[in-house]
């Protein structure tokens, strides 16, 4: 087979039009279920028991569940009665999906902090959310990134699969132009350096996070 590595040139606006939109997915997912991740972490250590046991239940179903069988039912179920586009629909299957994770990575750091930490804190009069916010998650935080951004390089590897409910994001332009054009191994081998790039770039902002962290603790 004779390669054509011009068709990448050709294709590049579309094949940046796909990255753009990976990269909202990725984004806006990791936004989601960052949030949705802290707030599952805080009740699973919660003094309520309906609280941790909602949390726990929660982690135990996402975790379960794969990601494409997420985005199905975020796409077909929720996002048809709510009228969402596929974009939005696939950033909240992404998203409530990662949350899972997400909670268990901030869970283990915080977790990971010496108990009198909050012994002293509570010596000192400071409320829960005070100490939480101003002691416990700064320190936790040295712990968490490793996992988070590790996390993270899944979950942008993983907004691949939302082809599956119609986003045609960095890999679905790809296989559309390896369709059309009869050029699948140029096409994929542009799109898997883009990917590495892209994961590149997300390894040293976690290295760079590391250091500022490590320096400051």
């Amino acid at each position: 087979m004779e390669l054509d590595w011009g068709v990448v040139g050709r294709a590049f606006d579309l094949l940046l039009k796909g990255t753009w939109l990976t990269l909202i997915l990725f984004f806006f997912s990791m936004l989601l279920g960052s949030v949705l991740g802290l707030i599952l972490a805080l009740m699973r250590m919660s003094r309520y028991r309906v609280a941790r046991w909602f949390s726990l239940a929660y982690i135990w179903l996402f975790r379960g569940i794969p990601v494409l069988v997420i985005l199905f039912f975020a796409f077909w179920v929720v996002g048809l009665q709510l009228g969402l586009t596929p974009v939005q629909s696939g950033i909240l299957g992404l998203g409530f999906s990662a949350a899972a994770y997400i909670a268990e990575i901030i869970r283990a750091g915080i977790i990971s902090v010496d108990p009198g930490q909050y012994e002293a804190s509570e010596s000192l009069g400071m409320t829960k959310r005070h100490y939480m916010r101003r002691i416990i998650i700064p320190q936790s935080i040295r712990v968490i990134i490793p996992t988070y951004m590790s996390n993270s390089i899944l979950v942008f590897k993983v907004t691949s699969v939302a082809v599956a409910i119609g986003i045609v994001e960095l890999t679905g332009i790809t296989r559309q132009l390896a369709n059309s054009t009869r050029q699948p191994i140029e096409l994929l081998t542009a799109a898997a350096g883009i990917y590495v790039i892209l994961t590149t770039l997300i390894i040293v902002a976690q290295e760079l996070l590391e250091r500022r962290f490590a320096l400051k603790t």
